[in-house]
């Protein structure tokens, strides 16, 4: 739980090729350990980046190497995506030379100037190739896990380099698998900041501002909840001793809220999370009943992750 704590005071006075099934596959590719698996924070400011290892078996005799790509067969509207609620800006680059475009969509082929290129030693049938996942920092993804299954389409060459036989695809033969974990926060004003104060001054005058307000960012990955406590029971007090305080109203995100109200709230935007303002305003008459003096009360804002799918605004939750 991330508690958010307020003082406040007042004063008186696609398409994709089908792969060759007629002709025999030349190479068999799969992930070793546990490949591409990533933990992502979408609030973080920098990229995650984690290297994998690909393990290329020769099947065939006369096959010296093996040319490929690695394609996302299932891109969404903006390109390639690690599933269909995940990150949608992603890149693979080989390590041996991250010049060369590795990942792709659509149905390109390899060729001798794009994708890997990898030689068998003379007497050896496996070779290890090693490869870099990037995801950039702030983009969206909910708290879950997010998997991408990537299909290796291949050639396999001679000793001179030339292709034999069709070009060749493995199903989901690389699985990318990214864990976004269930994330809230919040700060008041500037990052870091839990604390804050709504100071209203002197509030003896028929004049003076009884209304103000704070603005409080709440970060999450998830649908999360707001749960709203008084000090004073919703009354600023001399003293937490003293019956009489002064009456103040609260609202949150546009909603009116009181002291044990939740309120509930739908997942923010990364990176930056979404701003609100919470309002406070005095009630005059109670004012002027109570004797000149310093009033305050704490109130405390707790933002717990929930799941569930939530409406898209903040709102009330009414017990059953």
């Amino acid at each position: 739980m991330k508690p958010v704590i307020m003082s406040l005071m007042a004063g008186t006075a696609m398409l994709v090729t089908t792969p060759a099934f007629a002709q025999t596959q030349c190479a068999q590719f799969e992930l070793v350990g546990n490949g591409a698996r990533v933990a992502y924070q979408p609030f973080e400011t920098s990229p995650t980046i984690e290297t994998f290892d690909l393990r290329i078996r020769r099947l065939a005799d006369g096959i010296s190497g093996v040319r490929f790509l690695l394609v996302d067969t299932t891109p969404q509207m903006n390109g390639p995506q690690i599933g269909t609620t995940g990150p949608s800006v992603y890149d693979i680059s080989w390590l041996e030379d991250n010049t060369r475009r590795m990942l792709v969509v659509g149905n390109e082929q390899p060729q001798p100037t794009t994708g890997a290129q990898v030689q068998f030693a003379e007497r050896a049938g496996v070779q290890l190739t090693r490869f870099r996942l990037s995801v950039p920092a702030g983009q969206q993804a909910p708290a879950r896990v997010h998997r991408e299954n990537l299909t290796v389409r291949y050639q396999c060459l001679d000793s001179q380099g030339r292709q034999i036989g069709a070009t060749q695809e493995q199903p989901a033969s690389v699985e990318l698998s990214l864990t976004v974990p269930r994330y809230v926060a919040a700060y008041i004003g500037s990052a870091g900041q839990t604390r804050g104060t709504i100071n209203f001054g002197d509030v003896g005058s028929a004049s003076a501002t009884l209304n103000r307000a704070i603005n409080i960012t709440a970060l999450s990955t998830l649908p999360f909840a707001i749960k709203f406590e008084s000090e004073n029971g919703g009354l600023l007090k001399r003293r937490a001793t003293e019956a009489q305080g002064i009456v103040y109203a609260m609202n949150y995100a546009g909603v009116a809220v009181s002291p044990g109200d939740t309120l509930q709230c739908p997942m923010t935007p990364a990176p930056m999370g979404i701003g609100n303002q919470f309002e406070v305003g005095l009630n005059r008459s109670s004012i002027t009943s109570l004797p000149a003096g310093n009033y305050r009360d704490t109130v405390t804002l707790t933002f717990t992750p929930r799941d569930g799918v939530a409406s898209a605004n903040c709102a009330i939750r009414r017990e059953n």
